[in-house]
């Protein structure tokens, strides 16, 4: 799912504003991702994850750990993020997260929350919404651009929630 949503991000991490949001649980979602978006299998992709369980999921994990809040820290993951999330986690056994709470993005926070409801994983993958090589979608017309090549399956604009074919809408009935 892209997530376009709020002001536009600077630096050199999607932090949730302009996102695409994939499920954990299975590694070779990373092939797939990696072939929509244009990218090589080298680079690895990263989580963003609920503060209330960012201690099960990554070692030695704190609140003081202010880097983690912006996805510039590497963590050792825990064995139950392993087997739940192993499409994040690195070659080493480290992850990088994006930490996130209420306070840094409500609207991904409910996000993460709701799909905690209906998985019991805390954890989507956090990518840049955009194909390799070219910049961050900066306009809906962008977003949607990228959801006509096939680098998306679902727009989610709040409050609107685009569709590529009919069978995702389903999905919500």
């Amino acid at each position: 799912m892209g997530f376009f949503s709020g002001k536009m991000e600077y630096g050199p991490r999607a932090l949730c504003n302009r996102s695409v949001l994939v499920r954990t649980t299975d590694k070779k979602i990373n092939d797939d991702l990696n072939k929509r978006l244009h990218r090589t299998e080298f680079m690895p992709f990263a989580p963003v994850t609920m503060e209330k369980f960012a201690k099960e999921c990554y070692k030695n994990w704190n609140k003081n750990e202010i880097t983690s809040y912006f996805m510039t820290s590497c963590f050792r993951c825990t064995e139950l993020l392993k087997k739940q999330s192993p499409a994040i986690v690195h070659l080493d056994g480290t992850a990088r997260p994006q930490i996130i709470n209420k306070n840094i993005n409500k609207q991904m926070y409910k996000i993460l929350e709701e799909y905690y409801k209906i998985t019991g994983i805390p954890t989507l993958i956090n990518t840049s919404f955009n194909a390799h090589e070219e910049p961050i979608v900066n306009t809906p017309r962008d977003a949607l651009k990228l959801l006509k090549q096939n680098g998306i399956d679902v727009l989610c604009i709040p409050p609107y929630i685009v569709f590529k074919n009919k069978k995702w809408a389903k999905l919500l009935k």
